[in-house]
């Protein structure tokens, strides 16, 4: 067995990551000397191959953003400050909209055909515009722009919203978001007028996907991969999220790197550009020959598992020998989880379900089984997570990963059973549009 985590370990990689860095946003100084710190600890413990490789996405920044309501007729004057611009929304046109609201409750084909030409729509889902037949029907409503709520956090405190950048082709109406408890509130003043600024740009960034490995001594070609990502949304220093995922990866770097050398070779990654649908760890499998996506077995990916409240929640995406295999380990360990056979699109591992290769995500949600209640919140930060949770998780995940690494024999094949896989090629087709690149991105809109 490897030897045991380190809270001492544990606390120092938080105090770097969300203290002496701070917010590491997607494309910024920040994310980078989070990358740097990554590789360096990586150096330090004696890994091999230790490298970055950078990769160019589509990026966005809002330069002015105000939302504003008021009684009907009357120009807005009520900031709410607690609105935030949706990320690769779209600027209002000639400076600022102003409509009258219409709840579009889910935003179902129904809901479309009340009046809304030139009015604010709202919708409560969190990820509406990733639905293809609402986007449409955004597309042709005649709205001024469009307000979403998370429901995942239904609180007043402000979150990060937004869409992945292959997300908003075809929609060419500003995109807001507001905390769930002041979409409450406007619904219940309606009728009310709604009064939107939004000044944005799409720009090429730049981030790093860092990568280690401890390379194996009898089955080498035999991947598997560990993972977090080290990038986090703008409103806080992402302690959970996802500062508990690359201290997972770390901290297994550790333990693993201090005993014997493995039979498969185990490959330890950070990603950057997670929190705008995995794009790094899109862009890195897609980087890879299919020969080379062959070599990689298993991932198990780590993101938001420290939360001091929530539970343990494991997706399996394999078969049916890969979920015992992976029972027996917490059930040794007394660990308890919610473990299921499912496929999981929002985190790092999915990439790799698209090409064929089985995983787990591990999570830690707080309410019920959708979110985290400090989600993408100020409230991400180190006053609000576990060294004890977080180090029982990673023992766990090192007893298995240890009888995987060093077992003659694959515990479980290598890929993912038919109903799964159908679920995960129409997943990739419909949220991640997969394949997608980039380099196709049009910056002028």
């Amino acid at each position: 067995m490897p030897p045991r985590s380190s809270s001492a370990a544990m606390r120092r990689h938080w105090n770097v990551l969300c203290h002496e860095i701070g917010h590491r946003t997607a494309g910024t100084r920040g994310e980078q000397q989070a990358a740097d710190y990554v590789a360096s600890c990586m150096q330090r413990l004696g890994l091999e191959n230790v490298r970055q490789e950078p990769f160019t996405f589509p990026d966005w920044s809002c330069r002015r953003f105000s939302f504003k309501t008021g009684s009907p007729g009357r120009r807005p004057t009520r900031r709410v400050p607690s609105a935030r611009a949706g990320v690769y929304s779209l600027p209002t046109p000639r400076g600022s909209v102003r409509g009258p609201l219409a709840y579009l409750q889910s935003g179902s084909p129904l809901d479309f055909e009340q009046p809304l030409r030139g009015k604010i729509g709202l919708v409560i889902g969190t990820f509406a515009v990733a639905d293809p037949t609402v986007k449409k029907h955004l597309a042709r409503s005649g709205l001024k722009a469009v307000i979403t709520v998370d429901m995942r956090v239904p609180f007043a405190w402000p979150t990060s919203c937004g869409a992945p950048p292959h997300w908003i082709d075809g929609l060419s109406i500003p995109m807001v978001g507001l905390p769930y408890l002041e979409a409450i509130k406007l619904v219940e003043q309606m009728p009310v007028d709604i009064e939107i600024t939004l000044d944005s740009r799409f720009h090429p960034g730049t981030s790093s996907n860092v990568i280690g490995e401890i390379v194996g001594r009898e089955k080498p070609e035999e991947v598997v991969i560990v993972s977090g990502h080290h990038d986090c949304v703008s409103e806080n220093v992402g302690a959970d999220d996802n500062g508990s995922g690359v201290i997972y990866t770390l901290e297994l770097a550790r333990m693993l790197s201090g005993q014997r050398r493995p039979r498969r070779t185990v490959r330890f990654i950070s990603y950057g550009v997670e929190e705008r649908l995995s794009i790094g760890a899109y862009l890195y499998m897609r980087s890879l020959g299919r020969a080379e996506q062959q070599r990689i077995v298993f991932v198990a990916n780590a993101d938001s598992i420290s939360s001091v409240v929530g539970t343990d929640v494991i997706h399996i995406t394999g078969t049916p020998a890969l979920e015992r295999f992976v029972r027996r380990t917490w059930a040794r360990r007394k660990h308890p989880a919610m473990i299921s056979a499912s496929v999981h699109a929002f985190s790092d591992h999915f990439p790799f379900n698209i090409a064929g290769v089985p995983s787990i995500s591990l999570g830690r949600p707080g309410i019920a089984n959708a979110g985290c209640w400090q989600l993408h919140s100020h409230h991400d930060n180190t006053d609000h997570v576990s060294t004890a949770v977080l180090g029982r998780t990673i023992a766990t995940s090192a007893a298995l990963l240890d009888r995987i690494v060093h077992a003659p024999t694959l515990p479980f094949p290598r890929r993912i059973v038919a109903s799964l896989a159908r679920e995960v090629a129409a997943t990739a087709k419909s949220v991640y549009r997969h394949p997608w690149s980039p380099d196709n991105f049009n910056y002028e809109r």
